[in-house]
């Protein structure tokens, strides 16, 4: 089974019992990394959706009609759908298409061109194609037609926006060839933004005029074959192996745009109403696509994550200082470019959507810490995020209550409170949440920032004044909270406040993503932490499935246990364009299965790298160049219940520790040379060099 590869041989549809499930797309899906194109139908016939991540309405407040908005669509006439049949190939970027009597080749190239050929019978009904341009949320829109060029545009434009936001989609056909009765015909589409080019009109023009299709379709194939050649599973289902692909080629078709990552549904918005105007949410929805890229050996898809958050510094700066502290605390919400997409007047906080939260800056700051991790670039985080996490740092330094030699978390809700109902807000309804002490959420988050702010400090050899400020608060920081449920003590959500919900995954989000209690953590709170995981069975989570199940492999749940879920979230929520339909956003849920995937086979959070730490031994699987901490690219194989293969690469030479009862010698893989380790217990640490290959035998 070729697991690189996806068939669609029915029309999709998002319907129900003639209701609509949801806005994620059903449709075949795929993009470059900035503009996606999404396959749909309606009464007029076959068209494609258009969608670019730096198409946003700059309109500041929450609840306005602010956001990211659709580009446009490419509409096709004399298209039968009778017939449907769509072949998706991951490791190309390419899909082939055929309906009833046409054939369609499309894909997405580098430079946000679209390229299409229709290949139809030569009998004058042969499918023509046109570009249309919405005209809602008061878009001013324009066509023009020169030359056998037609490009059209849309703008946002005025006293009502922030920023001028305009996008330009420029269409060319550029050849003809006909064969026994068959007609060929290629078109070129550019899309292009202000964002790209301040002459972004002249540039999508140049890009038709000058484009080649077979050259854009090799580099388009080379570009996707050399994505999947930095990782790779083996897996015996291979269905899950197809989605645990899909999932990363999708991830990757949203991730490229280094000023405007994607926001809650990526650059697959059909319509100019996406839910939460596609912001970029805080509390888990913005940062958990990215659980899984560095294990997958992806970080290049992190590029542009930092770059809206650095964004709101300064105005994370004011938020700060309306809770009396120094450094950076963010609202649940925001837009590119800083876009306001949290005012709303009758909150209680400020008129600011915190929703009774303080830790989404603290969220935010995981994604950053994964990166430092599990690369060591010294420049890039320089650059990039050490500033910011220093700054949220600053802000629990100053917002922690040292109470009896720990610290506490006052006035915190573990979850979203409904801060925004106005005159109707009966204060005492969520009185437990509102004056919360130590929500465990944050707790875990918190002391893992520490403990990277820490790190980096010493690396880079900057704030050094502080660190052993850090470190005393790292060192007395309140225990995880804990209770009795259904006769079993169970991580608690707050030490006073919520004590428990049947409906979220928050209880287990100091387990994943903040990293706090793993195998090697001592058996009483891997106990707590295994109790709480059954009382309540989130796999199916419309929110937290993608933190669920990687936690219940960072704690040892049976693996058994976790493979189900993850089977059936593929029955219940899995489309056939291998989107999920959750309902927290739209690429979100992306991550689920390479994240657990990657954290049953090797995990590396706690300075060791375990091998098939959470796996079936009697299934057999392997890895190529999977990510673990301290900038190593790791490779195993399993094979009749034994390892029988170990290469770690060391990207930055630090020294490597590896649990394993089997390692007798460690050699370079070039020069055969041995290398000294050392072993306690089944636990052996050996020195590296960079850029060097180790074989572990």
């Amino acid at each position: 089974m070729n697991t690189y590869f996806n068939e669609i041989t029915n029309k999709p549809t998002p319907h129900e019992n003639g209701k609509i499930l949801y806005k994620i797309p059903f449709g075949p899906y795929t993009g470059n990394g900035d503009v996606g194109i999404i396959f749909d139908d309606d009464e007029k016939g076959f068209f494609i959706h258009i969608s670019k991540c730096d198409f946003w309405k700059f309109v500041p407040g929450a609840h306005k009609d602010g956001g990211i908005k659709t580009v446009g669509n490419i509409r096709f006439n004399n298209i039968d759908l009778s017939e449907y049949n769509v072949r998706q190939y991951f490791d190309r970027g390419v899909f082939e298409c055929r309906f009833t009597d046409v054939e369609m080749q499309i894909f997405v190239a580098p430079e946000n061109k679209i390229y299409i050929e229709l290949k139809a019978p030569d009998n004058g009904k042969f499918p023509e194609l046109d570009i249309e341009m919405p005209d809602t949320c008061g878009s001013r829109n324009f066509t023009f037609n020169d030359m056998g060029l037609k490009w059209c545009l849309r703008k946002f434009d005025g006293k009502e926006v922030e920023r001028e936001s305009a996008v330009t989609v420029c269409s060319r056909r550029l050849d003809t060839s006909r064969s026994d009765g068959y007609k060929t015909v290629r078109y070129c589409i550019s899309v292009v933004s202000n964002f790209d080019d301040k002459e972004y009109v002249s540039l999508g023009i140049d890009l038709v005029s000058h484009c080649d299709y077979d050259k854009d379709r090799l580099k388009t194939e080379k570009k996707w074959k050399n994505f999947f050649s930095q990782s790779k599973v083996t897996l015996p289902d291979k269905e899950i192996e197809k989605r645990y692909n899909a999932s990363l080629y999708l991830l990757a078709c949203s991730m490229g745009n280094k000023e405007f990552p994607p926001g809650l549904f990526g650059n697959f918005v059909t319509d100019d109403y996406f839910p939460w105007a596609g912001d970029y949410h805080l509390n888990y929805n913005y940062e958990a696509p990215y659980y899984c890229v560095f294990s997958a050996n992806h970080p290049e898809l992190f590029d542009g994550y930092m770059a809206p958050v650095n964004e709101m510094i300064v105005k994370g700066n004011t938020f700060a200082k309306l809770f009396n502290c120094k450094g950076i605390a963010f609202p649940v919400s925001f837009g590119p470019k800083a876009l306001d997409l949290y005012t709303q007047k009758d909150c209680k906080e400020h008129g600011i959507l915190f929703l009774g939260q303080k830790s989404h800056a603290a969220y935010t700051a995981i994604i950053p810490i994964m990166h430092w991790f599990s690369t060591y670039d010294k420049k890039f985080a320089k650059e990039n995020y050490y500033d910011f996490i220093v700054g949220v740092a600053d802000f629990w330094q100053d917002y922690l209550v040292k109470e009896k030699g720990r610290y506490v978390i006052k006035n915190d809700a573990v979850h979203e409170i409904p801060y925004y109902r106005g005159e109707k807000f009966n204060y005492f309804t969520h009185k437990g949440q509102i004056e919360a002490v130590n929500g465990i959420f944050s707790l875990g988050a918190v002391r893992l920032l520490f403990k990277a702010v820490i790190d980096m400090s010493k690396e880079l050899d900057k704030n050094t004044d502080k660190i052993s400020e850090w470190q005393e608060i790292l060192d007395n920081m309140s225990d995880f909270p804990t209770c009795i449920k259904k006769g079993k003590r169970c991580f608690r959500y707050s030490k006073k406040g919520l004590r428990w919900r049947d409906d979220n995954s928050v209880i287990i989000q100091h387990i994943y993503p903040a990293s706090q209690v793993g195998l090697s953590s001592d058996k009483k709170t891997l106990k707590i932490a295994k109790n709480t995981y059954f009382i309540d069975d989130r796999r199916l989570d419309d929110n937290g499935s993608n933190s669920y199940l990687p936690a219940g492999a960072r704690i040892g749940i049976d693996p058994a246990y976790i493979m189900e879920g993850i089977r059936q979230n593929i029955k219940e929520f899995g489309l056939p364009n291998m989107l999920f339909r959750h309902h927290g956003g739209g690429i979100e849920h992306l991550t689920m299965i390479p994240s657990t995937i990657n954290e049953m086979l090797m995990q590396s959070h706690e300075n060791v790298i375990r091998l098939f730490p959470c796996w079936d031994k009697k299934e057999d699987a392997s890895f190529d160049n999977l990510r673990a901490d301290g900038a190593f690219l790791v490779s195993s194989e399993l094979k009749n219940g034994e390892i029988t293969s170990l290469k770690i690469k060391s990207l930055k030479g630090r020294n490597c520790s590896v649990e394993s009862d089997m390692i007798s010698r460690i050699q370079i893989a070039d020069s055969g040379k041995k290398v000294r380790f050392t072993k306690e217990g089944n636990i052996i640490t050996f020195n590296t060099k960079p850029d060097t290959e180790y074989v572990l035998i």
